[in-house]
């Protein structure tokens, strides 16, 4: 057995013990979703939310279990995890890009290249060669316009 499936597997059996330790549940969820295993990382993830993930984790968190939910089809549940994060910490880049790809997967194009362009607008580190403005502008045109979409009855 490779060192990696044996860390998952104690990984599970750590959380399967311990139900109400959502450390235990995160760091299956985490291991499970390393080693590739989605349908299983979901589940401590699940867990872990339920049981209510420590403010100082709860960013990574949310990336990846909207990522994993995305991922086992679970999309409209990714968009409101990824909301919610984003609520929570704006200026967090991956919330968005992930939120991006989840909009994409539903449909909303125009909502995915806005979320897109906030997380490339909020990485901060990339050099945007003096092109912040502008994409600044798309942003809020393709932002604003789907506000108008959601607030008609």
């Amino acid at each position: 057995m490779s060192d990696r499936v044996a860390e998952v597997k104690e990984k599970m059996l750590s959380a399967d013990a311990q139900p109400a330790d959502v450390g235990a549940q995160i760091a299956a969820a985490y291991a499970c979703d390393r080693y590739g295993t989605e349908t299983d990382a979901i589940r401590y993830y699940d867990a872990a939310w339920a049981l209510g993930v420590p403010d100082d984790q709860r960013r990574r968190f949310m990336v990846g279990y909207g990522s994993t939910l995305r991922n086992v089809g679970r999309v409209t549940g990714a968009v409101d995890v990824l909301r919610q994060s984003i609520t929570e910490s704006p200026e967090y880049a991956p919330h968005h890009a992930f939120l991006a790809l989840a909009l994409h997967d539903l449909g909303e194009h125009d909502a995915a290249l806005g979320s897109a362009l906030t997380a490339l607008l909020e990485a901060g580190a990339v050099s945007l060669d003096g092109y912040d403005r502008a994409l600044s502008y798309y942003r809020d045109v393709l932002t604003s316009a789907i506000r108008r979409d959601h607030s008609e009855p």
